[in-house]
């Protein structure tokens, strides 16, 4: 197992060049492991394959403790996302050195990504409000950052949310940006039209969410052509129940696949499609349960068939170290940018449909 800490200085934009051997492969999963159960810690980031059950990490990058520091007991925060392009493996922090405040208390913040090769950058900063969380954030440029935080949406160097609201999660797919909000009274994804001043836009045909929802990832299945056509919602109550939801993107709204009931809790989520279904990668328990997982599932149902995971084909594929908490979770960045193919008519549909269903909904209540 290879370990390297990384060392940052504040001043600007901060680039890290890596030595050849933290190369990551592309076909690899990358994970975000917090230190410690605590209000104030340190955070890594693991790569471990899709298969090999049991197995150590390939190679652990330790990011400088003197410039981001992450809260490990909050039971929603350091989500993970990749870039649009998927070049980038994406997260957020508290931009500080601080050792003994409550993270969350501290207002500066930053987007921190790392390349194929290696190279840890501090992409941009924001400033936060205390006492709420910063949670995700995705690029579709590699520039201009969509930055979800318990107060909203915030963007490169800003100082106040835009929409405003509680969002958890932020991931793009084939260049449309997606949020994600544990709301009751909201469906837990919706689209963002801008990096700041946009509209969220709760996707059509789901159903409000509740504050248990976790997580979210959207394949292309391949039966309508690009299109991101399935979703799956990860919720969690406690570390041994969860909820996986399926839904399938038919005639411009989206239709419930039937749910599997899982006996790990779940935080973090990715996913890929996986022969006719689907791979999903999880990391259990909820988001502060030390000393957890990231267990392999697969659906072998495709596209707008009922969800169809069989509990014996799990396969428990990286165990955190004692006291340590793998939080969220996405895909190794490549290190060649995927196409982003021309928006399809079903596409075009449905964001026209979610705009005059939910035009008015640039609140986001938890």
């Amino acid at each position: 197992m290879n370990v390297r800490l990384l060392s940052f200085t504040l001043i600007g934009i901060l680039v890290v060049t890596a030595s050849a051997w933290g190369q990551f492969s592309s076909n690899d999963l990358a994970i975000l492991v917090a230190a410690a159960s605590a209000n104030n810690t340190t955070v890594s980031v693991a790569e471990i394959n899709k298969t090999s059950s049991g197995q150590s990490a390939i190679q652990t990058i330790n990011v400088d403790p003197t410039a981001i520091r992450v809260s490990g007991s909050a039971t929603s925060t350091l989500y993970a996302a990749n870039s649009n392009d998927g070049t980038l493996f994406c997260f957020t922090g508290a931009n500080t050195s601080n050792t003994s405040s409550n993270v969350n208390t501290i207002t500066a913040r930053a987007v921190v990504t790392i390349n194929n090769a290696g190279t840890v950058t501090l992409a941009t900063t924001y400033t936060g409000t205390s006492g709420n969380q910063t949670r995700c954030a995705t690029t579709m440029d590699n520039t201009n950052w969509y930055i979800g935080d318990q107060s909203g949406f915030y963007t490169n160097s800003s100082s106040s949310a835009s929409p405003s609201g509680n969002i958890r999660s932020v991931k793009s797919f084939g260049g449309t940006v997606y949020g994600f909000t544990a709301s009751a009274s909201l469906p837990p994804v919706g689209t963002i039209s801008a990096p700041s001043g946009g509209t969220y836009t709760g996707l059509p045909g789901l159903a409000n969410g509740a504050t248990t929802r976790q997580d979210f990832y959207l394949i292309s299945s391949g039966s309508n052509g690009s299109t991101f056509d399935v979703l799956y919602v990860l919720d969690a109550s406690t570390a041994t129940a969860g909820t996986i939801f399926k839904y399938s993107l038919v005639s411009s709204n989206w239709t419930a696949n039937g749910t599997y009931p899982t006996s790990f809790g779940g935080f973090g989520l990715a996913a890929e499609q996986s022969g006719g279904g689907a791979a999903l990668y999880v990391s259990t328990g909820t988001g502060a349960t030390v000393t957890n997982s990231v267990i392999k599932l697969t659906d072998d149902a495709g596209f707008n068939s009922t969800i169809n995971i069989t509990t014996g084909n799990n396969v428990t594929l990286f165990t955190a170290a004692t006291g340590t908490i793998i939080k969220g979770i996405a895909f190794a960045p490549s290190s060649t940018p995927t196409p982003v193919e021309m928006t399809s008519f079903t596409a075009i549909a449905q964001k026209m449909s979610a705009q005059l269903i939910w035009n008015t909904a640039t609140e986001v209540n938890n």
